[in-house]
């Protein structure tokens, strides 16, 4: 019985170290009592984050290529794993990784319009007054950050990711008409990847930003433009 016993304990304190219940343990036997303590080990952790910024251009571009700076937005739905790695110091460190799909915005300044003729990237005025043109991507990425969490409870996050496209497409919007959307792949790269990092405190919002070194374009079929984004995460 008393071995009965001393099994039955053991199994109810590992299960609910694991689960968290308690971190001090106390187990009492018909003769002695003797308190232990467990050592607290983070659980993996989901979270669900939206990302709000703005987008542009940078490189050596071609007239053509302005983007009004409000207009060129970028969204992203991310669905996050948070993966301790070292939790027991002053300096808490995770892994953050997960799926999330993005949506940059490229709204082009005044009458341009965009099309794809040979395999060339063209850029040309349009013949009527437009209100918006712009070119939209679709993108499914993986992140991997590496983020930092200090006692003062500021965060910091820094890594990368890699995406491949999903759709790609024109939005173009006359001032006294009709909406044409015309979908594509306009020499964009198939695959995308880039630098982020994220600064924030506590669980309030986040600023973020993005880099992408390599052209949105692929060589020789449109112009040299990395990508860079700005935001806040939510």
């Amino acid at each position: 019985m008393k071995t009965f016993k001393h099994i039955l304990t053991s199994a109810l304190v590992a299960v609910s170290a694991a689960a968290f219940a308690q971190t001090t343990v106390t187990i009492t036997t018909d003769s002695t009592t003797r308190t232990e303590r467990w050592k607290t080990v983070e659980r993996v952790s989901s979270d669900f984050s939206i990302y709000l910024g703005v987008n542009n251009f940078s490189g050596s571009l071609p007239p053509g290529y302005e983007l009004r700076p409000v207009g060129s937005r970028f969204i992203a739905l991310a669905w996050q794993k948070r993966i301790p790695l070292s939790v027991s110091g002053t300096t808490k460190v995770r892994l953050i990784t997960g799926p999330e799909i993005a949506w940059n915005n490229f709204m082009f300044e005044g009458k341009t319009v965009l099309s794809e003729r040979n395999d060339q990237l063209i850029v040309e005025p349009s013949t009527v007054d437009l209100r918006k043109s712009k070119l939209v991507t679709t993108q499914l990425n993986l992140p991997v950050i590496l983020n930092m969490r200090f006692k003062s409870g500021l965060t910091f996050g820094v890594g990368g990711y890699a995406g491949i496209r999903l759709d790609s497409y024109t939005k173009v919007k006359p001032e006294n008409g009709s909406t044409v959307r015309t979908h594509g792949s306009y020499n964009l790269n198939t695959v995308r990847w880039g630098l982020t990092t994220e600064i924030g405190y506590r669980n309030e919002l986040k600023l973020f930003g993005r880099y992408e070194p390599n052209s949105l374009f692929r060589a020789g079929q449109g112009p040299d433009a990395s990508v860079w984004v700005v935001g806040i995460k939510l």
